[in-house]
């Protein structure tokens, strides 16, 4: 090799080193930055050249110094799988266990002592009535007691759906975010495809943010992701195409006119029908869903991955009553649900289809399930009192009844008068229809002679939500507020009623109502209470079991990632050394290559 060639090999080992420094510097910088992976710095040799080409030797060549072969991108892409999976899994649990946790804290404690009291409060003025129940005193308890009840049992309720529509706004928000990442996504992807083209560069940084995108992705969904050999990532979010080389799907929500609630869907999976009459294109979102809701959640399915998924599960669909729980009613929504076209269909196997649609549509929502079994117990307990004090009215004394004849109610519906006048004229007519289960009370004249009028007692209709006693219609009678005395337990011959006492008592106490659809045995309305708050409990544990586990599985996933991608100060500060002393070598490899060439041109002088 010439002297010249040799400052070729000093010149390329400076260049080298130089730009290993630049690598250990950007490492360095970057040490604390969130998804960055560090870089390492690959050398190769440069081409040689041939000096001589003898049969009787073997081929004589000289190389013409070091080259700076590529800077690599440092991941176990086995090691991203492993954590992108278990990140989805743990936010799917973290957020189902957030959701326990607040509904825990709208029903006051963990044991439900807020609204537990109000309950207990009922039956403490029924025991105190009982025993006295002409008193003024235990009287104004009970209404009392009433009044606090329905307040109460409002505000819960009225808390559970706020927080079903903070769940509501966090779906938006996530569904926005998960489409602004897939956008981004198919943005890297070009930008990342026109630098590697050529194979001659890598865009390190830009595939960092890639990569930091789809562990973002990941905490939102179940993902499947593949580069191609342009280096274009394909993505799949729930089994569906994502983000594919000729770009990024979005993710469409429509809203609920009624609940205002988002539903999240494929806008490319959408089936469109025409109008017969417009001509309007009217959309079909059934087969376009993100996530089937009905499907069981289990760690073998992968049902049990993304945050989203859990907002969903949580926030349900509607905001369920005690009619949601009723295997016996019928509703539009239950047949829509189920796929029922025939309501007789749904009447006639009603236990089978009740119970399908409950474990389907509510048992998966924490909200809606605490929303359906809370309403189901105040719709009881409020009914309950009305009708004890319905049976024990006389329309023609007046006793337990209002100035026009109707019997007098705890509880009144917000939206409308809870009966109707009607007139028969046969009373034997009257009689039958009573028999067959009909709440009719017959209207007398002031001197006590019955007339053919009768108020008729409108029953709830799970269809028509204004008639419904349940914690969005019911109020306490404000003129048993302002006089209480209006109840007046005592009858005509002025004696106390003993015998209304003992029925509010009996109600309370009797086992007569079940929990939900899959309740073996009936319990006490305070019992009920306690049960549901008991099974929120155990539902919150099992959740916070799970999480706690996810959590730690995370962090090992995520300690055996850092081994690979994280930047080490002191591994990068033993490599900066390492090349500065490759820059001094080079350097003074060069100067000794300058001193001999000035020797030389001095010789020939």
């Amino acid at each position: 090799m010439s002297l010249f060639g040799g400052l070729y090999v000093g010149k390329s080992g400076l260049q080298t080193s130089q730009n290993a420094l630049n690598t250990v510097a950007h490492n360095l910088s970057n040490l604390n930055t969130t998804g960055y992976v560090r870089q390492q710095v690959a050398q190769a040799d440069t081409n040689y050249n041939t000096i001589s080409t003898s049969k009787a030797v073997a081929r004589s060549q000289t190389g013409d110094g070091v080259k700076y072969s590529e800077c690599r991108h440092i991941r176990d892409t086995f090691l991203d799988e492993i954590y992108r999976e278990e990140s989805g899994r743990y936010s799917f649990y973290e957020s189902s266990y957030s959701s326990i946790m607040e509904i825990e804290d709208i029903l006051g404690e963990l044991d439900g002592a807020a609204f537990k009291e109000s309950v207990q409060g009922l039956w403490t003025a029924f025991e105190e009535l009982a025993k006295s129940p002409n008193d003024t005193t235990y009287i104004s308890l009970l209404v009392q007691k009433s009044l606090s009840f329905a307040e109460n049992a409002a505000s819960v309720y009225q808390s559970l759906n706020e927080y079903q529509n903070n769940l509501n706004k966090q779906i938006k928000d996530a569904v926005d975010e998960i489409n602004a990442i897939g956008q981004r996504i198919d943005e890297l992807n070009g930008e990342i495809a026109k630098i590697e083209v050529g194979n001659l560069e890598h865009a390190n940084d830009l595939r960092d943010e890639r990569d930091k995108l789809l562990d973002t992705l990941s905490s939102y969904g179940n993902i499947t992701y593949k580069e191609d050999a342009s280096h274009v990532v394909s993505v799949r979010f729930n089994s569906e195409e994502f983000v594919t080389s000729a770009g990024a799907y979005k993710i469409g929500m429509w809203q609920d006119n009624t609940t205002g609630f988002y539903h999240p869907y494929w806008e490319q999976n959408v089936t469109y029908t025409k109008d017969a009459t417009t001509g309007e294109k009217i959309p079909d979102y059934s087969s376009a869903d993100v996530f089937d809701v009905t499907e069981v959640i289990s760690t073998e399915r992968d049902t049990d991955i993304g945050e989203l998924r859990a907002l969903l599960l949580a926030r349900g669909d509607h905001v369920a009553n005690y009619t949601d729980l009723k295997t016996d009613n019928c509703t539009q929504r239950k047949l829509d649900a189920l796929g029922i076209d025939d309501r007789n269909v749904y009447v006639n196997n009603s236990e089978k289809y009740g119970k399908e649609y409950y474990n389907d549509y509510i048992s998966g929502s924490a909200v809606m399930n605490i929303q359906a079994e809370f309403d189901n117990i105040v719709h009881e307990i409020t009914t309950k009192i009305n009708n004890v004090l319905a049976q024990n009215c006389d329309p023609k004394t007046g006793y337990l009844c209002n100035d026009d004849g109707t019997p007098m109610q705890m509880f009144l519906k917000s939206v409308n008068d809870p009966y109707v006048k009607e007139t028969i004229a046969n009373p034997q007519d009257a009689e039958t229809r009573i028999k067959n289960g009909e709440k009719l009370y017959r209207i007398y004249n002031e001197d006590g002679s019955p007339t053919n009028d009768y108020w008729k007692f409108i029953e709830e209709d799970c269809e028509k939500a204004e008639t419904l006693y349940n914690c969005k219609t019911i109020e306490i009678n404000q003129k048993l507020v302002q006089t209480p005395s209006l109840l007046g337990f005592k009858k005509v011959d002025g004696s106390a009623d003993y015998n209304l006492g003992k029925s509010f008592i009996k109600a309370f106490e009797d086992d007569q109502l079940y929990l939900n659809p899959n309740a073996t045995k009936p319990t006490s309305y305070e019992n009920c209470y306690i049960d549901m708050v008991n099974d929120l409990c155990t539902t919150g544990n099992e959740y916070k079991k799970l999480y706690e586990f996810e959590q730690l599985s995370i962090e090992q996933a995520e300690n055996n990632r850092s081994t690979v991608i994280g930047v080490s100060s002191d591994e990068e500060l033993e490599h900066m050394i390492m090349y500065q002393n490759a820059y001094n070598a080079a350097s003074r490899y060069i100067n000794v290559i300058n001193t001999l060439l000035d020797s030389v041109l001095s010789m020939a002088q």
